[in-house]
């Protein structure tokens, strides 16, 4: 298959089955691009998330766009871009035609009340894929095969000192974000 289509697909495949915005499609993000097709190893999928983060723009458009330049250059970032862009642009487009129809349905407030536990249970697996490679130091599925994990003194700190500083003073993010990769730089890594 064609590169530019496969990346097209790829992110079109993971923006139609996403509901919640860019940290509900990390964990898909994730299964595709470093354990399907192996663009990238853990690591990397983790660098890329947290430069992602920090550049002006959605999450999820910035990490396809990102993607898609390593994979093929400006061609790939175009495909990647539009694959996670389509999907949103359709179904804000259908939404609007018939959303005053249905705007006042109780089967709608319903299915969006049923919708909400499930975005916040993937929401919790990118905090689960973070924690595992940035706090602990062995994977947290481990623990289902019976094994322990190791916890990085240096992650934790920073961890809770981000959490405190984001819960006191609600600095922007990115504020937040430079703060934290500066202790990580004067504490030595983990």
């Amino acid at each position: 298959m064609n590169v530019l289509l496969q990346l097209y697909l790829i992110f079109a495949k993971t923006a139609i089955l996403t509901f919640g915005g860019g940290y509900a499609m990390i964990p898909l993000f994730r299964d595709e691009i470093v354990v399907k097709h192996a663009f990238m190893d853990g690591a990397e999928f983790a660098n890329l998330v947290a430069l992602a983060q920090v550049t002006p723009g959605p999450i999820g458009l910035n990490s396809a766009t990102y993607v898609g330049m390593s994979q093929a250059g400006i061609p790939g970032a175009i495909a990647a871009t539009l694959g996670v862009m389509t999907p949103a642009f359709v179904t804000t487009l259908a939404a609007a035609i018939f959303l005053s129809r249905v705007s006042r349905s109780g089967w709608l407030k319903d299915l969006l009340r049923g919708i909400r536990p499930c975005v916040l249970g993937v929401i919790a697996a990118a905090v689960v894929f973070f924690a595992d490679t940035s706090v602990f130091t062995s994977p947290v599925s481990s623990l289902v095969q019976g094994g322990t994990i190791g916890v990085s003194s240096t992650g934790l700190a920073i961890f809770v000192c981000a959490l405190i500083v984001e819960w006191r003073w609600k600095p922007a993010p990115l504020w937040l974000l430079a703060g934290s990769a500066l202790a990580g730089i004067l504490l030595g890594g983990w």
